[in-house]
């Protein structure tokens, strides 16, 4: 072995593991974007089910919902008293809303009959939740949920 091939192999030991530190950061990023994005679909999901959940309250109690009794808008304070059961189902509803979504809040709107002689309605529900804008992944922002169903 001559002088000029001394300290070649711990060389090559080197550029090895500068390769596997590259990938292993990489492999840590791709977490780390994968539990950001799972925790947003867990929120997506949540708030789909909450809003079924207010539909079929207010098909269960239809009369009522015809009425207005489910009408709720975004900054409405909630009912003072349960009395009925659709100020009930409103108390309860947003009580999980703000429990289980950061910042959860809704919103129920509700038309005229439609064509096809159905009452429809639209649930809006939004929360508070880290946004892509594009360049970086960390800002806050407000995501929303609409669903529209025939009471």
């Amino acid at each position: 072995m001559s002088l000029s091939q001394r300290g070649f192999t711990l060389l090559e030991v080197m550029i090895a593991l500068f390769v596997l530190a590259i990938g292993l950061l990489g492999m840590a990023h791709l977490q780390i974007t994968s539990l950001k994005h799972n925790q947003s679909a867990e929120y997506r999901t949540q708030a789909a089910l909450f809003a079924a959940d207010m539909l079929d309250r207010m098909r269960a109690n239809r009369e009522a919902a015809q009425n207005g009794n489910y009408a709720l808008a975004v900054g409405a304070n909630l009912p003072a008293n349960t009395n009925t059961i659709a100020d009930a189902d409103i108390v309860d509803w947003r009580g999980n809303l703000s429990q289980y979504l950061p910042n959860g809040i809704g919103q129920i709107a509700c038309g005229a009959f439609n064509a096809n002689s159905e009452f429809v309605c639209d649930i809006t529900i939004s929360w508070t939740e880290t946004q892509n804008d594009g360049n970086n992944y960390g800002t806050l922002g407000t995501s929303t949920f609409t669903i529209s169903g025939a009471i």
